[in-house]
């Protein structure tokens, strides 16, 4: 019985398939098997070739992707700031170099770990929402001011920033975490703001000094006043005491009353009643005054202990003026109207600094109007409150600041003063202050030839609020 293909290939060769085929049937037959042979090897050995070929580019494909990943390792391990691989539940997968050396853990001792045990407990929970909002898409990236503890058991203060890594289908895979140390960079920034801060303590010295040599200068010519007026009244006591003295013997003579009454005329007791009582408050009101300045001073120029404290920032702003006054008053008047604001946790002579840096730009974007015009401007403070956020205005009568210059005005060392006036950096160290050591904001509102209006907005955690304003 014939296979039904031979068959069907005799039936092709037009023989039945019970007739023997003939010879040359035969070699029909077996080369057209032949050729279907070389053609399915021809097939075979092409597909042997393209085999070996997908193979060769496989191999180089994974050995270019083992480089790069070698390389891109490299680069993590290598660079200058700390960075962790993360996952979703917050166990280190890996950590590079420079975070081994933030936190004195090596790599071999963190990877496995949470991450929540380099923070400590007071921090972890704020991070951890972000970190939850991270993950499920609520924010794109997360950057945080924390502490970590490191192994010695000291506390780093590090800028802290998570991104995640999705799929195709936008599930987080990995959270990469970048560490830096800005322990040094807080404490250079800190000696930079005392700094600036002692600066202006110099700017404004030969002022501060016209103001305290003013009540001085009365205070000497009231204590010189009453010091003679005392000599006389002493005099005048000791004639008493003489003519006192003799009258218990003798009657006084004529002589002896008109002598006494001469005296009293040289000592002018009259004009002595009427002003030593004047005399002697005009001297406590100057002492009074100079305490204020010199307190006023202190307070402002001392430095902050590197926590937050409780302040009362209406009181911050009246020490303020009181230094900048001698800046101020020869260019404005000055309006204040403080609000029933709560004390707030912060660091008062930081803001002290930022309160001084935008009265002084004030004062002198009103300069140039008084230049001109030669009248006083004005400039207001203002307190109140927007919710949990205390609010300071600052207002000025100046010049107002040209709309090609209000995105560059927050820039380091960018300054639209003249050369020698202005260092471009009060307002770039103010807004460091308010923004990263607070988490408040600083913005502005002006209008050419009217004049600019400065909001420091400072969030606080509820505290009592004062009874006076």
């Amino acid at each position: 019985m014939l296979h039904r293909h031979f068959r069907g290939q005799l039936c092709q060769l037009g023989l039945e398939a019970d007739t023997p085929p003939s010879k040359e049937a035969w070699r029909e037959l077996v080369d057209r098997i032949s050729s279907a042979y070389e053609a399915l090897d021809r097939e075979r050995c092409l597909a042997e070739h393209s085999i070996q070929v997908a193979l060769r580019e496989m191999e180089e494909l994974n050995a270019k992707l083992s480089q790069e990943r070698d390389k891109l390792a490299s680069v993590v391990h290598a660079a200058p700031i700390g960075l962790a691989i993360v996952e979703p539940a917050g166990r280190i997968l890996d950590l590079n170099m420079a975070l081994e050396e933030v936190i004195g853990f090596s790599s071999r001792e963190a990877i496995g770990r949470s991450i929540w045990e380099f923070m400590p407990a007071e921090e972890m929970e704020a991070i951890q929402e972000e970190f939850r909002d991270l993950l499920s898409g609520k924010v794109s990236t997360s950057r945080q001011h924390p502490r970590v503890i490191a192994k010695d058991g000291h506390v780093v203060l590090v800028e802290f920033g998570l991104v995640a890594v999705r799929d195709a289908e936008g599930k987080p895979q990995v959270v990469v975490a970048s560490v830096v140390d800005v322990t040094s960079q807080n404490r250079l920034e800190i000696e930079l703001r005392h700094s600036q801060k002692l600066e202006s303590v110099g700017r404004l010295a030969a002022g501060i000094a016209h103001e305290i040599n003013t009540p001085i200068q009365f205070v000497g010519d009231n204590v010189d006043f009453l010091s003679g007026a005392f000599q006389q009244v002493l005099a005048l006591c000791d004639t008493y005491g003489k003519l006192c003295a003799k009258a218990a013997s003798v009657p006084l003579s004529a002589e002896d009353i008109e002598g006494l009454k001469k005296q009293e005329e040289q000592a002018d007791l009259e004009y002595i009643r009427a002003n030593v009582a004047t005399s002697i408050a005009s001297t406590i009101d100057g002492v009074g005054r100079v305490a204020r300045i010199v307190q006023s001073m202190k307070a402002f120029a001392h430095p902050d202990h590197g926590e937050r404290a409780v302040a009362d920032l209406n009181a911050a702003l009246r020490d303020t003026l009181t230094v900048a006054t001698n800046e101020l008053k020869y260019v404005a008047k000055v309006e204040t109207d403080f609000g029933k604001i709560p004390a707030v946790p912060c660091f008062v002579n930081d803001l002290n600094q930022v309160f001084l840096n935008l009265l002084v730009n004030a004062a002198h974007a009103i300069g140039d109007v008084v230049g001109k015009s030669g009248r006083l401007g004005v400039i207001r403070v203002r307190t109140y409150l927007e919710g949990s956020i205390v609010v300071i205005a600052i207002s000025d009568t100046g010049t107002g600041i040209p709309e090609a210059v209000q995105g560059r005005i927050f820039d380091p060392f960018f300054t639209t003063k003249e050369v020698g006036k202005g260092t471009g950096q009060g307002l770039a160290l103010a807004r460091a202050v308010v923004v990263d050591q607070h988490g408040g904001s600083l913005t502005f509102e002006t209008e050419m030839g009217k004049g600019t209006t400065f909001f420091v907005r400072i969030p606080f955690d509820f505290i009592e609020v004062p009874d006076e304003a």
